[in-house]
């Protein structure tokens, strides 16, 4: 306060200044008047000189906003904020990369469809941990990036507002799959070596020239080195890939027979630094100046005292395994060439395929309202000029004419389903049930139908598909339904990442001959006189299913009913 004091003290001191350089009082009848002019231009200076301050102290303020942005933006570590709901609603460039997403396409998403589905359940508990503590919460889960699950550590903190109500979470995200995945690898590799190098060392304190005969039968490069670098023993292998003999190998410095001698003194060190190494790349030089490929694998080894003295280094050569290396790549880059072009030409075909469909049953609809319509007018001019037997004929025309008319309807929904890209959301399937059932509402009060539903789950599809896709079965379930009034159970199972829903009617049943049939286009079981249809309803499910990336089959008996199944994935594709 005392602050804010001497600093409107000093910056009226710097306004009177100011106004005493340029004041020339205006000379007035009465000089209070000349007072109140000076007061109000001294207000004036400290008001400019006030805004001069605000608007210096804003540009720092959105200086300040930019370095933020920048790097939050920017951070090694991804950045998420959820709603209470877990809905994603900011995300920064490394955690939409983390997750191999699209910023736009993950705000607003929910961010447990990234979590694996194992580990979903482990979320749940680590959002409710995080709502009851105060400080922020850790817990290590596997999320998915292009569904290949990945470890990672998240730290989650709650944001409240001025009255305590839960508003949003923050949340860090590192990537520790490598860190997980090597520290699994790092305990049964330690525990392995540590093994072998007891065994070992029982071995040499009770068999010192066996081992030696064994070490010489190696045909792997074998030395020991010690804690300056140089050579201490090698087997006959090192001298036949070094071109030296033994006498000359010991005691020179252990880096100095490779093509890279400084990266062979880090691996050496990092041995005594860390204990061992595995799978150590290096490539010995012969005298003759011929280079041999090498894994090292290395670790340390002890006196009785259990101090370090040395390390035990043995090499693979791989010029085998490196020559069919690059033939395996050669012949990946061929098949992928291969797979590539087939692909693109399989694409292509279906293109046309799909474009000629379309065009062909487009152009038929024209021609064929001709004909409707001057058989229509034919009939109403002549009908009472011509015999019963000619009307009939007319008729027939007239009848065959709207069966080709809604066969072609029929064909140019069937083929928009392939051609039309369609927009997937998460869907309640219950709503959309719910929909089918007020579309089918007339012929359910006609045929007395009973229909049931067990709780059906959320899932990721096209609204107006899926709606067909019901339709379309409980529809045929209610036509083929028999003397019995039709009773029609929907339920859904869960397996393998996708919901399998069942439909199980108590219809008049197929033969199992007509089973594989079923899904054709066009395809009748029976007659028109004793069902109406054009037989490409359940073509246009099966086509709907796979729009989905699922699958539909069907079990029926005669007489006994008929269960459709169908899958759906259970996470966003």
């Amino acid at each position: 306060m005392d602050n804010e004091k001497s600093k409107d003290s000093e910056m009226r001191k710097k306004a009177e200044e100011i106004l005493q350089g340029n004041f020339n009082p205006i000379k007035y009848t009465s000089k209070n008047v000349d007072e109140v002019i000076y007061e109000l231009r001294v207000h004036q200076i400290e008001l400019e000189m006030q805004n001069e301050e605000l608007r210096v102290a804003q540009l720092k303020l959105e200086d300040s906003k930019h370095k933020y942005f920048d790097l939050y933006n920017y951070a090694p570590v991804g950045y998420f904020t959820l709603n209470k709901d877990g809905i994603i609603l900011d995300v920064n460039l490394a955690g939409a990369l983390l997750l191999g997403v699209e910023r736009l396409n993950l705000q607003k998403s929910a961010f447990i469809q990234y979590i694996d589905p194992a580990c979903r359940n482990e979320f749940h508990h680590h959002i409710m941990n995080v709502k009851k503590q105060r400080k922020d919460q850790t817990a290590n889960i596997k999320l998915l990036k292009m569904n290949d699950p990945f470890y990672a550590h998240l730290e989650t903190v709650k944001v409240l507002d001025n009255e305590g109500n839960l508003i949003e979470f923050r949340m860090s995200v590192f990537d520790i799959n490598e860190l997980k995945t090597t520290e699994e690898a790092l305990k049964q590799i330690k525990h392995n070596l540590e093994l072998k190098v007891e065994e070992r060392t029982q071995e040499l304190k009770s068999a010192n020239e066996y081992n030696r005969s064994l070490i010489e039968a190696s045909l792997d490069p074998l030395v020991t080195i010690g804690p300056d670098g140089k050579i201490t023993d090698v087997n006959s292998s090192t001298e036949k890939f070094t071109g030296c003999t033994r006498n000359e190998l010991i005691g020179s410095d252990f880096s100095d027979y490779f093509t890279e001698p400084e990266k062979a003194r880090e691996g050496y060190q990092q041995v005594f630094k860390e204990g061992y190494v595995l799978d150590y790349p290096l490539e010995i030089k012969n005298k003759n100046r011929h280079t041999t490929p090498v894994l090292y694998n290395a670790t340390v080894y002890k006196n009785k005292f259990n101090e370090v003295i040395g390390v035990f280094a043995a090499a693979r050569d791989i010029t085998g395994i490196k020559k069919a290396e690059r033939k395996l790549i050669k012949y990946q880059d061929t098949l992928e060439k291969k797979v590539n072009e087939r692909t693109k030409a399989l694409k292509q075909s279906n293109k046309e395929l799909k474009e000629f469909a379309y065009v062909a049953s487009h152009d038929l609809k024209e021609p064929l309202r001709m004909i409707t319509t001057f058989l229509q007018l034919l009939e109403r001019r002549y009908k009472d000029k011509l015999d019963n037997e000619a009307n009939d004929f007319i008729r027939f025309a007239v009848e065959g004419s709207k069966r080709m008319d809604n066969m072609i309807n029929d064909l140019l929904e069937y083929s928009r389903i392939g051609n039309q890209e369609r927009e997937f959301e998460y869907l309640q399937s219950e709503k959309l049930l719910d929909t089918v059932l007020m579309n089918l509402k007339s012929s359910i009060t006609d045929t007395n139908a009973i229909i049931t539903h067990d709780p059906l789950p959320l899932i990721f599809a096209n609204e107006q598909l899926m709606i067909q896709l019901f339709q379309n079965i409980i529809s045929n379930s209610i036509k083929y339904h028999g003397e019995k009034n039709p009773e029609i159970h929907i339920s859904t199972d869960n397996a393998n990442d996708e919901y399998i829903f069942i439909i199980k009617d108590n219809g008049i049943g197929m033969n199992q001959n007509h089973l594989k049939k079923i899904f054709t286009i066009f395809q009748r079981l029976h007659t028109r006189e004793e069902y109406e249809g054009t037989g490409i309803g359940l073509a246009i499910v099966q086509k709907i299913v796979q729009k989905h990336r699922g699958k539909i089959w069907v079990e029926s008996e005669l007489g006994k009913g008929t269960t459709f199944y169908f899958t759906i994935p259970n996470k966003n594709y």
